[in-house]
């Protein structure tokens, strides 16, 4: 297994277009994931609770869920690269913003323009990866592009729970203020404005599918479907989306709970965080051998199953070693899982709509992560923590059965008795 894992590792054997995508992305999760371990410590230090904070939270996937479909319309007529820009210049004025402004309305609205900005990303990814390489390598090229977002959260969790306590012992300012974090988070911004140079150098020699009616490398399936496979394309948007919702009423609020209940410094979080990525990483790159091994539904759903059980448990939990055991097999179950139903997307469903599903799946997750972050916020502050992981739980269950009951357990194709 493991020589399958790290065959799709030597970087020479893509092509430049990939090749620059993956340094794109590196700057651009570094950004992302310095905001993602710091950002709702410095809401905190401004003097924000949780509901406001899970308002923020929900202002990203729901612009995202919203421009999702129209992005990924225009992206398939007009290329991907445009929106590749896009996301670099967009996010990094978003985060300039909420670094340098404190008025409530104007940090919602720079939290909606980052969404926008996410989700020229979001959509395009996987496009981009199955344009720019060989069906046989995409699984690969998925891993490696999730791998590239654990390794640099995780470097970044590690350097970036520290850059507060050296930012305020460079400027002689407290941590319990707000401004050591947001000289912090000013480096997030420019990682993400500089994650642009390798955008630009992309080159896209021709508009993907220029013949909708024509099947462009088809995906391995039992029957070409003559009409969009509509029944496929809910089934993946309804598992995005109670994913999306399970993420929403957790995530952003995980840096939050070791905070406030287990009085985690922001160093602390930082190797916490670094410790959960450090778990993905290798996770995350042997998915591709474990789908191949044991089949898409049967890696995804036991692997939600054990997400479930950790992430209500989580929420109850006042000791620390046992919470980062439980976010440890979280963000493991993530690392695994999501890579396997991604590249099994592509699998099964048709080169020229995978832009469409796509965007689709992206809208799902995004407005009900969006609902879930705003919701979560107020079930906190009235009911603790343990409501809204346990609620997560929950949404991450209806996410393993709908895809558990749809496609069969020996390889993971789509059950005969419904279709497409």
């Amino acid at each position: 297994m493991l020589q399958d894992i790290f065959k799709g590792l030597n970087l020479q054997e893509y092509s430049k277009n990939i090749r620059r995508f993956f340094l794109f992305a590196t700057l651009l999760f570094s950004g992302i994931a310095l905001f993602m371990l710091l950002y709702n410590l410095y809401l905190t230090r401004l003097g924000f609770q949780e509901d406001f904070i899970g308002q923020m939270a929900g202002m990203f996937p729901l612009a995202s869920g919203i421009f999702a479909l129209p992005i990924g319309v225009w992206s398939d007529r007009i290329g991907r690269k445009p929106f590749l820009i896009v996301s670099s210049l967009s996010l990094g004025i978003s985060y300039l913003g909420l670094c340098l402004l404190s008025s409530p309305i104007l940090l919602l609205a720079f939290s909606f323009i980052g969404g926008v900005a996410g989700s020229c990303v979001f959509v395009n990814f996987i496009p981009f990866l199955a344009e720019n390489t060989a069906p046989e390598r995409r699984g690969q090229a998925i891993a490696i592009w999730m791998a590239i977002g654990g390794l640099t959260r995780m470097v970044t969790s590690l350097a970036g729970g520290w850059l507060p306590g050296l930012m305020g012992l460079l400027t002689g300012i407290s941590t319990e203020r707000p401004e050591p974090f947001r000289y912090a988070l000013l480096l997030g911004a420019f990682l993400t404005l500089v994650s642009i140079f390798p955008a630009f150098r992309i080159r896209e020699r021709k508009p993907p599918n220029p013949d909708p009616t024509a099947e462009q490398d088809p995906a391995p399936r039992s029957e070409a479907p003559v009409k969009a496979p509509w029944k496929l394309l809910a089934t993946f948007t309804s598992i995005s989306a109670f994913r999306g919702l399970s993420m929403g009423l957790s995530l952003p609020f995980f840096n939050v709970f070791f905070q406030e209940e287990l009085h985690t410094s922001a160093a602390a979080i930082g190797i916490v965080f670094f410790l959960c990525q450090v778990a993905v990483l290798p996770s995350t790159l042997s998915a591709p051998a474990l789908s191949r091994r044991l089949g898409a539904t049967a890696t995804v759903v036991p692997l939600r199953l054990l997400g479930v059980f950790c992430l209500s448990a989580l929420g109850w939990t006042l000791h620390l070693p046992l919470a980062v055991v439980f976010l440890l097999f979280i963000s493991i179950v993530e690392g695994v899982s999501t890579p396997t139903e991604m590249s099994f997307a592509t699998d099964v469903m048709p080169r020229r709509y995978l832009g469409r599903m796509q965007s689709l799946r992206v809208t799902g997750f995004q407005l009900l992560s969006a609902l879930g972050s705003i919701w979560a916020g107020g079930l906190i502050l009235r009911f603790g923590y343990g409501a809204a992981f346990g609620l997560a739980g929950l949404a991450l269950l209806a996410s393993a059965a709908i895809f558990g009951t749809r496609f069969n357990w020996r390889k993971g194709q789509p059950a005969p008795a419904h279709g497409d």
